[in-house]
């Protein structure tokens, strides 16, 4: 507990040291992985370098990021510049003359932990800055709220008399509780009352949730005023890119004040030569003019921000995220009557603090039964400390709570509105020791549950290996994938999509995973006339904030690993669980190797403890249930077959015999393919590369790799790829099912995981 400010002061140090390593550890070590190619160079600056490149991933980094960039084992440092649609340009810190066919773009934003060092420092100058941070961290002051209001006062009543009266309100919001809902409507009291509030958040998208129940509020009332309410920085919600007067690059442009027309004719006259430069047509006079366009579209980008400014001096409520606080001195010069602070579990506890000090009072809100915060530098003990736990862990609060002990500054939001009750089921009883209930407008849920796959069931086990998966490991990234798994999760999507559903969201521990499922949406889904859906795939981590109708969790893990890994069997394997879980409304899909995990984890663990509630409930998947959904093939692109099928058989040499470039034939044994499939093998003459468990001696037009681990694919002519191919002996024990998908890209991804 501290006591007095030059405690404070001793905390801020503490602090710096931890976001000191890990921003020295982003900066040299970490970062993100996207895939960049077809590099065009444009023009100098200096001795740098801009460049066009295409890159196939969504992706947000804000212009003038720093990057990292990888080419050919080098690694340069370079600035984000622009990126629309697929072309990004960076501006790299070297010469370079000819095309860049291939590099990797690193981006994590340590320049932020930077300034929020600095943002920490100049505390140390303040006392009543000290004295806020001082508030924040001691749980237990005195709640000055309770003289004001009458003792059966209803849970929202009492939260606004608490942001009123008290420094800190601290709110314990578990998943579908009304959080969102109790803190808009402490926005809009203190907004009533001529406050000015900042509303943040660790996420873009939870500071989109808060910003749009305000606009719905205040325009139900016929109370909108144009000017007074302002979403800060970057988002990419479609209500709030279509409203009239919310976002504050909308407001400066109806201001009437910034030539838009001239904007928006530099801005296509700049990718109209980024056009020409990819295709090589791009004069060296048209690269030099670029160059005068982009200093141009500075220039007016520059008036643009001295115009915001006067938007946020002007605004009473303004909504941004916590990184943008101690970046923009329009934010952190200011002071605000109320500070609240939504999805705290997963913002580093240093921020928060400095976000306390930015108003006379703060409310925090958020769940310590959901994901910590992601520090990278995990050998430093400040890292550990400071940067790997939540601020309720922090203050002492989660201990109290786990003792028993009475809290009178924390409110528990307990009654949950979000899940059907057999999906919730499991979260109240296991993971909030039942301190939370339904609420009977949940049986609402159950229109969801009836769609398919399986009608009428809300929460559904299906075992992976009726598939008979195989779980891996990305050559580059060790992080696990299962083409097995994500072909059920895909096939699980289409047929909620034809039954009607269209919020659907798949969830997923590993990146890799994440990549793979992403790359099969693209082409699977997204050449259907169900491409524009806005299907969800995201790992667990990415995903905390959202919800959607229907939730697809591929837990990934099966043989040939040993065990499932860390992330479902470490100290917060629980909280990713309950993550998982508690994004669906109506309907849970849980896709897992059965036998594997319960063999292989501890009956305590949350996954085991999930699997088992499934089954006791009765909610896992029947063999003849899993085969009606792999029974029909929606979409061309994934067709699915038995082994036995005369049909699978029949198309697999029809593709074999038709290939004109190359195959790849995977198999731990090459000895089980079938004699049909080996006799036509043997005929092609086009180059086949083999990849398997045992050595091979090298024959004419024949490659052998030989790998530990396998998974059962042929690909043919990088365009092709047939899964638990029918040319292999199946035991009575493994599963009978095949696929064929069409996926270039999907191949591509693939191709990068195994390195070959």
């Amino acid at each position: 507990m501290l006591n007095k400010l030059s405690d404070v002061n001793n905390l801020i140090t503490e602090w710096q040291s931890a976001i000191e390593a890990e921003r020295n550890y982003l900066k040299f070590h970490g970062g993100r992985s996207y895939t960049l190619t077809k590099g065009t160079p444009l023009y100098q600056i200096g001795q740098s370098t801009v460049i066009l490149f295409t890159i196939y991933a969504e992706i947000f980094v804000p212009e003038g990021t720093p990057v990292r960039i990888k080419i050919e084992n080098q690694e340069y440092q370079g600035e984000m510049l622009s990126f629309k649609g697929s072309q990004v340009e960076i501006k790299i810190n070297e010469s370079f003359q000819t095309t860049i066919p291939y590099a990797e773009l690193f981006n994590e934003p340590w320049e932020l932990l930077d300034q929020l060092i600095d943002r920490l420092e100049e505390i140390k100058d303040y006392r009543g800055k000290q004295k806020k941070v001082l508030k924040l961290m001691n749980a237990d002051s005195t709640a000055k709220h309770l003289t004001k209001m009458k003792k059966d006062t209803l849970v929202l009543q009492e939260l606004i008399y608490r942001s009123f009266y008290n420094a800190t309100t601290y709110i314990w919001g578990p998943p579908g509780t009304g959080k969102s809902y109790n803190l808009t409507k402490i926005i809009l009291k203190h907004y009533e009352k001529n406050k000015s509030v900042l509303v943040i958040a660790h996420s873009n998208a939870a500071v989109d949730v808060l910003m749009k129940n305000v606009i719905h509020e205040l325009e139900q009332k016929e109370k909108w005023k144009s000017g007074e309410i302002v979403r800060y920085g970057y988002t990419k919600d479609e209500v709030l890119l279509q409203h009239e007067d919310i976002l504050s690059s909308k407001l400066v442009e109806v201001s009437g004040e910034i030539n838009h027309d001239e904007l928006e004719n530099l801005d296509e006259r700049k990718h109209s030569m980024l056009k020409k430069a990819r295709r090589g047509a791009a004069s060296k006079q048209e690269l030099n003019d670029l160059s005068k366009i982009q200093n141009k579209l500075n220039k007016i980008r520059s008036e643009i921000r001295e115009k915001e400014k006067e938007l946020i001096d002007q605004a009473k409520v303004i909504g941004t995220t916590l990184s943008k606080c101690s970046i923009d001195p329009l934010i952190y010069l200011r002071q605000f009557d109320l500070v609240i602070v939504d999805e705290i579990s997963m913002a580093y506890t240093p921020q928060i603090a400095f976000a306390a000090t930015l108003g006379k009072r703060i409310v925090v809100c958020g769940d310590f039964k959901q994901l910590p915060p992601i520090a990278s530098c995990f050998h430093n003990d400040y890292v550990k400390k400071w940067l790997q736990e939540d601020l309720f862990h922090h203050t002492g609060i989660v201990q109290r709570v786990e003792n028993g002990e009475p809290l009178p500054n924390l409110v528990l939001l307990n009654k949950q509105r979000r899940m059907h009750p057999a999906i919730s089921g499991f979260t109240n009883k296991e993971i909030y020791q039942s301190l939370v209930f339904d609420h009977p407008s949940v049986k609402r849920r159950q229109e969801i549950a009836k769609h398919r796959p399986f009608p009428m069931k809300a929460n559904s086990l299906i075992n992976s290996q009726f598939l008979k998966t195989y779980a891996l490991k990305d050559s580059n990234t060790k992080s696990r994938y299962n083409l097995g798994s994500a072909i059920i999760a895909i096939q699980c999507i289409l047929t909620s999509i034809v039954d009607g559903v269209n919020s659907i969201g798949i969830v997923t521990p590993y990146r890799a995973q994440a990549k793979l499922l992403s790359a099969l949406h693209k082409e699977i889904i997204g050449k259907t006339k169900y491409r524009e859906l806005p299907i969800q795939i995201a790992t667990v981590h990415r995903f905390q904030g959202a919800e959607c109708d229907v939730i697809i969790f591929d837990s990934v893990d099966t043989y040939p690993q040993y065990s499932p890994g860390l992330l479902l069997t470490d100290q917060n394997s629980e909280r990713l669980i309950n993550v998982a879980l508690t994004r669906a409304r109506g309907k849970f899909i849980h896709i897992a190797d059965i036998p594997f995990v319960k063999n292989k984890t501890k009956p305590n663990k949350a996954i085991n403890k999930l699997i088992q509630y499934q089954v006791n409930h009765d909610h896992k998947v029947a063999k003849e249930e899993f085969n009606k959904l792999f029974t029909k093939s929606i979409s061309k692109r994934l067709k699915l077959f038995f082994n036995d099928s005369t049909k699978g058989i029949t198309e697999l040499v029809n593709d074999l015999k038709n290939a004109n470039k190359n195959i790849v034939v995977s198999m731990s044994n090459l000895s089980t393919m079938s004699l049909e499939i080996r006799k036509i093998i043997n005929e092609i003459e086009i180059p086949i590369l083999f990849i398997s468990e045992a050595h091979f001696e090298k024959q004419k037009n024949r490659r052998f790799i030989k790998k530990d681990q396998v998974q059962p694919f042929i690909m043919i002519d990088n365009e092709v790829l047939w899964y638990g191919i029918p040319m292999s002996n199946v035991s009575l024990n493994q599963s009978n099912n095949s696929v064929r998908l069409q996926s270039p890209l999907t191949i591509q991804v693939l191709k990068g995981f195994i390195d070959f």
